[in-house]
C-alpha cells in the first residue's frame, strides 16, 4: 500500500526549484531566490501541472485571482506573467519556459525538463552560499544561528500591497497622460472602418501595420484608434474611442496594453 505525500516541489530545467508553499523560485546554479506574487505562483503551478497542454487565459484568471474573489484586468495579468518570466531568467534559466499562444493562452512545452518531487524541499543555505542536497543535515544545525529574516508570508503580503499600489499609480498616471497628450496624436489615415491616429514621437504607420498583423484590432465598425509604440520597451498601447477625442466632450474610450510586443526595425 502506498501513501500520497502532501508536500512537494518542482525542479525546472534541472536547476530551478519552485516551491509553491513558499511562492519561491530558488536557483541551484547561482543561489538566486525570487519571491513570487501569490497569483503568479498559482499560475506557474497550473502551467507546470498541465505541461504540454494549452492553458487558456480564463483558466489562469480563475486560479490566480477569481477563486479568491479578486477581479483582474488583462494588464495586471500580463504584468504578472512578465514578472514570472523575468524571475525564471534571474534564477538562471536559459530557455523559454512559458510560451504564449496569441489570443489563446500559455503553455510550458514538453521540451522543458520539469520534475515534480514528493516530500519537503531541501533547506535553503544562508544567502550567498550554495549547497548540494547531501549537505542539508549539516546546514540544519547551523541555520538557526543566523539572524531571522522577514517571514515569507509577510514578505509576500508586503510585495502584493506594493504591487497593487504601484499598479494603481500606473493606471492613474496612464489616464493623466492620455488626457494631456491626446493632442500629440496625428491622423494617419483610415484602415477598414477605423480612423487611425499615431503618437507623434517615434510611432510610424509601418509600426501600426506590424502591430495589427499580429494583434487583432476590430475595424468592422467605425472607430477611432489612438496608437502608441514605445521604441525602447516591448510595449504598445491602443485606445479605442467611439468618436474623435475632444477635451470635455462625452466619449467612450477603452485602452488596451501589450507588454510583450515590439516593432521590428
Amino acid at each position: 500500500m502506498t501513501t500520497e505525500c502532501s508536500s512537494f516541489y518542482y525542479l525546472i530545467g534541472n536547476s530551478i526549484e519552485f516551491r509553491p508553499e513558499e511562492n519561491l523560485l530558488y536557483s541551484r546554479k547561482n543561489g538566486e531566490r525570487v519571491t513570487l506574487f501569490v497569483a503568479a505562483s498559482r499560475c506557474l503551478q497550473l502551467l507546470l501541472n498541465q505541461q504540454g497542454k494549452l492553458v487558456s487565459q480564463q483558466e489562469l484568471f480563475d486560479i490566480g485571482w477569481n477563486q479568491s474573489g479578486i477581479g483582474v484586468s488583462s494588464n495586471t495579468f500580463y504584468q504578472n506573467i512578465l514578472t514570472l518570466r523575468k524571475g525564471l531568467k534571474l534564477a538562471g534559466c536559459d530557455q523559454t519556459v512559458i510560451r504564449t499562444v496569441p489570443r489563446q493562452g500559455l503553455t510550458i512545452p514538453l521540451s522543458v525538463a520539469v520534475e515534480k518531487i514528493a516530500g519537503d524541499a531541501p533547506l535553503l543555505p544562508p544567502d550567498g552560499e550554495m549547497f548540494s542536497e547531501d549537505s542539508t543535515r549539516d546546514l540544519s544545525r547551523t541555520i538557526g544561528k543566523k539572524k531571522r529574516r522577514i517571514p515569507a508570508p509577510l514578505l509576500v503580503t508586503l510585495l502584493s500591497v506594493f504591487s497593487c499600489v504601484g499598479m494603481l499609480c500606473y493606471i492613474l498616471w496612464g489616464h493623466w497622460v492620455h488626457e494631456k497628450h491626446f493632442s500629440n496624436y496625428n491622423y494617419a489615415g483610415k484602415i477598414g472602418q477605423c480612423s487611425v491616429y499615431l503618437y507623434d514621437r517615434g510611432t510610424s504607420l509601418n509600426t501600426y501595420l506590424q502591430f495589427i498583423a499580429h494583434n487583432k484590432v476590430d475595424c468592422s465598425e467605425q472607430k477611432y484608434i489612438y496608437f502608441t509604440a514605445h521604441p525602447l520597451l516591448p510595449r504598445a498601447s491602443v485606445i479605442h474611442c467611439d468618436s474623435p477625442y475632444i477635451r470635455g466632450a462625452k466619449n467612450k474610450c477603452i485602452p488596451e496594453y501589450q507588454l510583450e510586443w515590439q516593432a521590428v526595425e
